[in-house]
């Protein structure tokens, strides 16, 4: 068995199958700039390798960026906050942390959140 099927498997329970995306989704998303990419993994692991046009914002700060101003969001992001009818698409470095962002951003209001399950370390393998 794969170690993606098993990654998939394991945290897909915790996340709606409908918000899950895979490796060619993401092919694709990061040539969408409607698409938010968040990498939630923290600066160190970020700074060794990470998907193009992702931002990092570390899971332990998801809910408090998330729940900034757009103006305190900007200046200690250097980006501008993702509207709450924006597409965030969450990865870490196997699927747990992203789908614990999930549920942060769901709660939020940040309801076309989604999770690329398999994360960086899927990524890398490609």
């Amino acid at each position: 068995m794969s170690i993606l099927r098993t990654i998939i498997r394991k945290y897909s329970k915790m996340a709606d199958p409908a918000r899950v995306v895979k490796f060619y989704d993401m092919l694709k998303y990061i040539h969408e700039p409607t698409k938010v990419i968040i990498d939630v993994r923290n600066p160190d692991e970020f700074k060794e390798g990470n998907i193009p046009t992702s931002k990092n914002i570390p899971v332990g700060v998801i809910r408090e960026a998330l729940s900034m101003t757009e103006e305190v969001f900007k200046k200690t992001y250097l980006n501008e906050k993702p509207l709450e009818s924006a597409e965030i698409i969450f990865y870490c470095k196997s699927g747990k942390r992203a789908t614990v962002a999930l549920e942060h951003a769901l709660e939020l209001g940040y309801s076309k959140s989604k999770v690329y399950i398999g994360s960086y370390d899927d990524w890398s393998t490609h």
